[in-house]
């Protein structure tokens, strides 16, 4: 128990943290192209306090039994609403985040299944994300989703490694989860009138919400 929660505070510190540098470079907007430059101001101050308590839940929900697992998520929750943050603003996830994500978090996870002596975990996790990235670039050539671009396909390999280390039933939930979040968004938008044929969606955000939720939901279990 002690452990878990010593996990949970240092996830939560380095969501803390990284959320802060996260504002700061978001304030830059250096990942803008030229043509976005003009583009109005969106805040980010929300990106801190998400990041710190994001990243101390998932610490709280695996600290327990994936300790190394754990301190990668909090890592990895950071770059996820990063990315979120982002595409929100410019509808867009930037090849200088989501590229070199995959293999980041495909040695990091190594490391983590050494650490937690599970291997087979990280097999299962990068089986996971060459999948989930197959999978999304299908829908991506063929049309599959609204707003659904190239850069959702290049994040769907980390999402996929994250969630498929812990099982195919997390890819697959997560997943689901991500696409019944922008059904709704966009049913919602499209209720109040800002959301038409021709308004384009940022997905990235709803495919972080959904794997983040799937791999908090065994929080209740954790600390039960």
């Amino acid at each position: 128990m002690d452990q878990q929660w010593i996990v949970a505070a240092v996830a939560a510190a380095i969501g803390l943290g990284g959320g802060w540098w996260s504002v700061r470079w978001l304030h830059t907007r250096d990942y803008r192209y030229a043509e976005e430059a003009d583009l109005p101001a969106v805040s980010v101050t929300w990106v801190k306090p998400v990041a710190a308590v994001t990243a101390g839940v998932l610490g709280l929900t695996h600290g327990g039994t994936r300790p190394a697992y754990a301190i990668v998520l909090a890592l990895a929750s950071v770059v996820l609403i990063t990315l979120a943050a982002i595409d929100l603003d410019v509808r867009r996830l930037p090849d200088r985040l989501t590229k070199p994500s995959i293999p980041t978090f495909a040695v990091l996870l190594g490391l983590a299944a050494l650490i937690d002596g599970a291997l087979d975990h990280w097999y299962r996790a990068l089986l996971a994300g060459v999948a989930l990235g197959a999978a999304y670039l299908v829908l991506v050539m063929i049309g599959g989703g609204s707003g659904m671009g190239l850069g959702d396909a290049k994040l769907a390999p980390t999402l996929g490694m994250l969630l498929g280390y812990l099982g195919w039933d997390f890819v697959l939930f997560g997943t689901f989860l991500g696409f019944l979040s922008g059904m709704v968004w966009g049913i919602w938008q499209a209720v109040i009138g800002r959301q038409g044929r021709k308004t384009t969606l940022a997905f990235g955000p709803h495919m972080v919400i959904g794997a983040l939720l799937m791999l908090a939901l065994p929080v209740v279990g954790a600390v039960a």
